[in-house]
């Protein structure tokens, strides 16, 4: 039995396109602006301890005494900790606005990857990843939340979903608005073929 030739492509037709696929980048003014926020508290707290420490002594004396220069040393260990943690999320932010190669998200139907420089770079596959809208959400996972009551096609048009992957460590959607730097509106209008790829995949349990 012979076939049509025609009906099926030649062995070097170009392969179907994946998908959409949607490309945010990092908003390097912002993680600037972050940055600088972030090294006020860290200076004006590694300046305190820098005034006490610098003061102290450990030597008993007349106006001293060592056991209160130890109790003081150890009531500023929590500024000085604060000061620290302050310091490295400001180095981080301005880390990413230095950094050499692109930083971004990357949506497909395939996985989403997130490359931030000196916060990390990740990578969730879409079949994985859940998508609920707040009108799909529970009385009390809503708690409140006004967005909840917006008609479903406000809700699409202009709020990212929650997104959710058993290896994050935080909701998704809040990583990606956190870098990307943009308003939800436009973030969701970008990633709406993407997020509609993932939502038809998952099991018909985890969109309610």
């Amino acid at each position: 039995m012979s076939t049509d030739p025609s009906s099926s492509p030649p062995s070097d037709a170009p392969a179907a396109p994946p998908g959409p696929i949607v490309r945010l980048p990092a908003a390097r003014s912002k993680a600037l602006i972050r940055g600088v926020l972030w090294s006020v508290p860290a200076a004006l707290l590694g300046l305190a301890c820098v005034v006490v420490y610098g003061h102290l002594d450990f030597r008993a004396s007349v106006v001293s005494s060592r056991l209160v220069e130890l109790s003081l040393a150890a009531l500023m260990l929590p500024v000085a900790a604060a000061a620290v943690s302050s310091g490295v999320v400001a180095a981080r932010w301005v880390l990413l606005v230095l950094w050499p190669s692109a930083v971004g998200i990357t949506a497909s139907p395939a996985n989403l990857e997130l490359r931030l420089g000196p916060f990390g770079a990740r990578r969730f596959d879409g079949e994985r990843i859940t998508v609920r809208y707040p009108f799909e959400l529970t009385a009390e996972e809503v708690d409140g939340m006004f967005e909840a009551f917006l008609p479903e096609e406000e809700q699409f048009a202009n709020l990212v979903p929650r997104l959710r992957h058993p290896s994050a460590r935080e909701p998704l959607e809040r990583t990606i608005l956190r870098f990307a730097g943009l308003s939800e509106r436009y973030v969701a209008s970008a990633l709406r073929p993407v997020v509609a790829c993932w939502r038809e995949r998952q099991p018909p349990g985890d969109a309610a």
